[in-house]
């Protein structure tokens, strides 16, 4: 993900299409490339991005923004009850998830994330607000939907698609396995990082993209003041004999979680094409971790000639949900 953050010139207003009116303005800049509004039937897993410029006017300064999104029904995949009226009677939201949190002091701002969509059916509604020194707020929002054929499945699957920057900045190397979402930098590690993400954060893809560890084994590689060793999941990996074919095949829980065997590996320091791994992550939820397990297929690596970056399948055995 790449966070720009720029004082820019007035000029820009011009490509937003919109006059200033009041003490605060927030405008989404639209192109072919960025989201502005809202949008039904995006693949799951998609990757979007969008851009957002805040403006205060005259002698007023900007101190706080932030980027939250909502997830209904919850985005981690979960094996739906019987009958399936229970579920209808009780959908799942998930609490409000922040993904930026900024106080700062400055005329302008410029907000360009790129980010995820969820694997899982429901919808995502992203809101970003801007607030000035006198307590004024201006608001932009959109609701992406996304639709799948087989959430009554007992396993869940997506693709990883990791394109990491030159310069690293905000890349989404922050890896939620349950719910397939590559989380920012900034939100996992930054001046202000999210607990909870922390929590579901169950690898890191390291800079070159070609090395996956768990958050447990980093140690002071991820700054324990952010990053507490109690916030950090235990991720273990197993290779497997497994084909592409036979990961493919592999569609109950039985057979996903009997890949793990052993105490597995915290760190894999070269990812090979079509290798299969099979995964247990370990998360800090209490007294009671929580175990996901699944199995991972490497589709493609970085290799110095190609734009493609390390894409990776990933096949789930889902679980009921906690109420």
């Amino acid at each position: 993900m790449r966070l720009l953050l720029v004082v820019l010139g007035l000029s820009l207003l011009a490509g937003c299409g919109a006059k200033t009116n009041g003490p605060l303005a927030l405008y989404f800049v639209g192109s072919s490339r960025f989201t502005t509004g809202n949008k039904t039937n995006v693949a799951p897993g998609d990757t979007l991005a969008t851009n957002l410029y805040a403006l205060a006017n005259g002698s007023n300064t900007l101190q706080h923004f932030r980027a939250t999104v909502t997830y209904t029904p919850q985005r981690e995949p979960f094996a739906y009850p019987t009958p399936i009226t229970a579920f209808f009677n009780n959908v799942p939201a998930d609490p409000e998830v922040t993904y930026l949190d900024s106080t700062f002091t400055g005329t302008d701002f410029l907000y360009t994330p790129v980010f995820g969509v969820r694997t899982t059916a429901g919808t995502e509604r992203w809101t970003f607000t801007a607030t000035d020194k006198d307590g004024n707020t201006s608001a932009r929002a959109f609701v992406l939907s996304v639709r799948r054929s087989d959430s009554l499945a007992v396993y869940h699957d997506y693709t990883l698609k990791l394109r990491v920057p030159a310069s690293g900045v905000g890349a989404r190397r922050f890896i939620d396995l349950k719910s397939g979402l590559a989380l920012p930098a900034y939100s996992v590690v930054g001046s202000a990082p999210n607990a909870e993400l922390q929590q579901k954060t169950d690898v890191v893809v390291l800079p070159d993209g070609l090395r996956l560890a768990s958050p447990d084994t980093l140690g002071k590689l991820l700054n324990d003041t952010r990053w507490p060793a109690a916030r950090r999941s235990s991720t273990r990996f197993r290779l497997t004999a497994l084909s592409a074919t036979d990961f493919t095949s592999a569609q109950d829980t039985i057979t996903i979680q009997s890949q793990f065997t052993g105490a597995g590996r915290a760190y894999l320091p070269a990812l090979a094409l079509n290798q299969v791994y099979a995964f247990r992550a370990t998360r800090p939820q209490g007294v009671r971790p929580l175990y996901v397990y699944g199995l991972l297929l490497v589709r493609s690596v970085p290799n110095g000639t190609s734009s493609v970056g390390l894409q990776l399948e990933v096949r789930l055995a889902k679980q009921r949900r906690r109420y």
